[in-house]
């Protein structure tokens, strides 16, 4: 089957499963609305956080076999923050456990995550535009530093493995130079990097991207902190000329995918007309 018929599959399901709930409570006697009760109080943080019973949900559905429950779960965990790289780790697990027999439904999970990742990014940048668009109709939109401050706090308060977000613009004073610019996250020391230093001066040299799935098998490398685990350097152009670069951190290993590439070369894209050297 094609990418796009699959493309309301998380709206289908979670638009179902609601009505199907609905209806259920409706006629529901008192053993099934505590049962019910019971299932929802179970995920609540307890002893153990709700993210780590939502993968421990996600790993028995798929011992179980229940497509439907793999889905709830796969979107409780999205909704937790989990990274790909995370879930593919995760279903690991039960494949493990439960053998080959797991494996179709390990397929229609990655499938179905995959759409999730899908809506997630084609909402962001719907409200990117959105959000370009408004401040270029306000006072604060002549400012093009507010626009691209306001695109790295969208942007890390929507996706969770974000965890530092910024702009590195190139130095009109200084020939082969990267100045800090707008950004969301710790502060950094690193507020001018060299070309060809660092993840960040090596795109800016080659003018690709780059996607470190662990940074601690760099050689080359301008450690932030400790925490970061993987990192993507996107280069921003006007006109083929190199004028800055998008760069994300991540707690994560492993957490960016083709997925965030393509967002954010297109990101690049947009943001490029408010972009002045530094």
């Amino acid at each position: 089957m094609k990418a796009n018929q699959y493309k309301d599959e998380v709206d289908e399901f979670i638009g179902t499963r609601d009505y199907l709930n609905e209806l259920v409570q409706q006629r529901a006697n008192k053993v099934i609305k505590r049962f019910f009760s019971l299932d929802s109080q179970t995920y609540k943080k307890d002893i153990l956080d709700s993210k780590t019973k939502e993968m421990i949900g996600l790993a028995c559905s798929m011992v179980l076999r229940c497509d439907d429950c793999i889905k709830y779960h796969l979107v409780q965990c999205f909704e937790q923050g989990l990274s790909t790289a995370e879930i593919v780790e995760l279903l690991s697990v039960p494949l493990i456990v439960g053998g080959s027999i797991v494996i179709p439904h390990l397929r229609r999970a990655i499938e179905f995550w995959t759409s999730l990742e899908k809506k997630r990014f084609n909402k962001l940048t719907e409200n990117i535009k959105e959000k370009v668009s408004e401040l270029q109709n306000t006072s604060t939109g002549k400012d093009n530093n507010a626009v691209l401050q306001a695109i790295c706090e969208l942007c890390s308060d929507t996706i969770p493995y974000y965890n530092w977000f910024g702009f590195y613009i190139v130095s009109k004073e200084k020939e082969n130079m990267l100045n800090l610019g707008p950004y969301s996250g710790e502060p950094t020391e690193h507020v001018k990097i060299p070309f060809g230093v660092g993840i960040c001066g090596q795109a800016a040299s080659s003018k690709k991207t780059y996607l470190i799935d662990d940074v601690s098998d760099e050689k080359n490398y301008l450690s932030c902190s400790i925490n970061v685990k993987s990192e993507i350097v996107v280069p921003v152009f006007k006109e083929d000329t190199l004028v800055a670069e998008i760069d994300i951190d991540s707690h994560t290993k492993e957490a960016f995918t083709e997925l965030d590439k393509k967002f954010l070369e297109e990101l690049a894209t947009i943001v490029a007309p408010f972009i002045e050297l530094s």
